[in-house]
């Protein structure tokens, strides 16, 4: 690519965050919005910091940075670093701030925060058309005592307050379905029992327990034994059994 052309990439995302604090630093910029339609395209796809997270337009990306405003009030970015290749900007940043008192319920230990990030922009006829963004998202819920992260072995309930923090609380509800009974029959399962060695140590039937597994199966969303016993073993090692 045309090195002028690499540099004019470079120069539209300084700009962002050379005005980013209009964006996110103070309440009244949440109605300064015109920079989007101006350095974005409409159909512009934002993926991450979740992993399989795709955040998709506009108006999407709007909501989001919304989320972020009323999550973190007054955040600053400072870029590390930025450069060019091919039609892509790489910008390594850390941002600095502090948690809202009380927003979705937390009440942090320490409001201040200080992370670091990496995104990745991808500019076609001087409009940003695809965003990568990763940054640790961990990093703030551990810095705010939200959640803490420990060395082996973990207090009991540790995996489940972090899975909460990081809003994957659909583990939890997955474990939730599970009756005693299914949750015996995995814990053999993970032993490797058979059905029948199963269903002689639970003293049930052959056929009871087959059909705990088809339950079993329905309800994690497995279409076979061996996606059942993997998700067995993720279950057993966040404490979920």
């Amino acid at each position: 690519m045309n090195p002028k052309t690499i540099q004019k990439n470079i120069q539209l995302i300084s700009r962002i965050f050379d005005e980013i604090d209009s964006l996110f630093g103070e309440q009244e910029g949440l109605d300064n919005t015109s920079i989007y339609h101006e350095l974005l395209s409409e159909e512009v796809q934002v993926y991450g910091p979740r992993s399989g997270q795709v955040i998709k337009g506009i108006a999407a990306l709007k909501k989001y940075d919304r989320g972020f405003l009323q999550s973190y009030p007054g955040a600053r970015f400072e870029v590390e670093e930025i450069f060019g290749h091919g039609d892509e900007v790489i910008v390594r940043w850390t941002c600095k701030g502090k948690y809202k008192e009380g927003y979705k319920g937390i009440s942090p230990k320490k409001k201040e925060f200080c992370i670091w990030g990496m995104t990745t922009y991808r500019i076609t006829k001087g409009k940003i058309q695809e965003i990568r963004q990763f940054w640790d998202r961990l990093g703030i819920l551990e810095q705010i005592g939200e959640v803490q992260v420990y060395t082996d072995p973990v207090k009991p309930g540790y995996y489940s307050d972090l899975l909460k923090g990081l809003g994957m609380e659909k583990y939890l509800e997955k474990a939730s379905l599970l009756s005693h009974r299914e949750r015996d029959c995995l814990e053999l399962l993970l032993q490797g029992k058979t059905a029948k060695e199963t269903a002689a140590l639970l003293a049930l039937s052959h056929r009871t327990v087959e059909s705990y597994f088809e339950n079993i199966k329905k309800k994690l969303k497995c279409s076979n034994k061996g996606q059942l016993f993997s998700t067995a073993e993720i279950l057993k090692k966040l404490e979920l059994l």
